[in-house]
């Protein structure tokens, strides 16, 4: 079973880091620096969900739902860049006068059907030039990284799978590119229907960085409660087991030789607070979980002194994972991205509210 991160509108225990590395961070209570003083730039954006700075002191702002992508200067000054009603558009980054972003088409309802979707990575040259990279579909259609994972109830018997066959399903063809970071001869991309993350040159060739592996769950009373409340049922025969969810990634960045990213777990992770902050080295593959017990990170940056930042969206705004804890920096409400460039840093929150989101900066210290 998977959500759309689109559908997040409508909406513990240390585990073992997977090698040596940096301390396991968890989420917590731990006393940290106090806030800078925080400056909202402008407010009333219609779903912001990803943050770029841009060219001359500016942010460019994805306002994905709406199919806008804007930029706003430091000011509050507002200018449309793109303007595709009907279209998500996600994963605004940018680089050296290039903005990239994706144009997403969105199909009826919140889970995938059964028709591959167009997922376009796009760029606007400083000229303001828009054109195609690719289209990341194909690449699904042709390599689907997860299409031998097996989500879900894995151990249960066939006569318990019988009563919630939902509760089991393999990797489905489904491309959502939903961020990006530029870096070696073009932009890496964190697919949130792929689960993976690819590397796409400036040319349009996609390959795989990284397969993501299904995060497991286990089925207590918890579980159940939530899965009620969705209109699921869990039989008891599956009290105990093991559900192996999507491993959605939500953001990406890159910091030297190490990719970093985001991880918020598919229903029934959801809603459980279980999400998790992982690096890759881009040349070895190694790979370390650095925070887990996060509530939906959906944002991720890396300051000039390897501080890594993470905007929780049913969180309390945006942490540091550093020194093995997670401290809450940024005090806020549906915080959905977070980026950091030299002292500043700029985040996005109150992205779902009714009365629209804001963007705001903080001088860091």
């Amino acid at each position: 079973m998977r959500s759309r991160i689109a559908t997040l509108a409508a909406a513990c225990t240390c585990a073992m880091i997977m090698t040596a590395g940096p301390a396991l961070a968890q989420s917590g209570n731990s006393p940290g620096p106090t806030p800078g003083p925080v400056t909202e730039i402008t407010s009333g954006l219609v779903s912001p969900l990803k943050v770029a700075f841009g060219p001359d002191g500016s942010f460019l702002v994805a306002e994905s739902f709406a199919g806008l992508l804007s930029s706003i200067s430091a000011t509050g000054e507002k200018s449309v860049l793109v303007n595709a009603p009907g279209q998500e558009i996600a994963g605004v980054s940018y680089q050296d006068g290039t903005t990239y972003y994706f144009n997403n088409d969105q199909g009826a309802g919140p889970e995938p059907g059964g028709v591959l979707l167009p997922a376009r990575l796009m760029k606007i040259t400083s000229a303001g030039v828009t054109t195609q990279i690719t289209d990341l579909s194909e690449f699904e259609a042709t390599d689907n990284p997860d299409g031998d994972t097996i989500y879900g109830v894995r151990d249960a018997s066939d006569e318990c799978l019988d009563l919630a066959p939902y509760m089991q399903s393999p990797g489905e063809l489904f491309s959502h590119p939903y961020s990006s970071v530029p870096g070696d001869d073009g932009v890496y991309v964190g697919d949130a229907g792929a689960n993976a993350i690819l590397h796409v040159t400036d040319d349009g060739d996609v390959t795989l960085v990284k397969a993501l592996r299904a995060e497991p769950i286990e089925i207590d009373a918890a579980v159940i409660a939530l899965a009620a409340q969705m209109g699921m049922i869990v039989p008891d025969c599956m009290l105990g087991l093991t559900y192996y969810a999507q491993p959605v990634p939500t953001d990406v960045t890159v910091k030297g030789q190490w990719l970093y990213y985001t991880v918020l777990p598919g229903v029934p992770g959801e809603g459980l607070g279980v999400g998790k902050v992982y690096r890759v080295h881009l040349q070895s593959g190694v790979t370390q979980l650095l925070a887990e017990n996060l509530a939906a990170p959906t944002g991720i940056a890396v300051s000039r002194d390897n501080t890594v930042y993470v905007a929780q969206l049913f969180g309390d705004g945006v942490s540091t994972v550093k020194n093995g804890c997670t401290v809450n920096v940024l005090p806020a409400m549906m915080a959905s991205d977070v980026q950091v460039k030299g002292n500043t840093l700029v985040a996005l929150t109150n992205a779902l509210a009714a009365t629209g989101g804001s963007l705001v900066t903080m001088r860091l210290r």
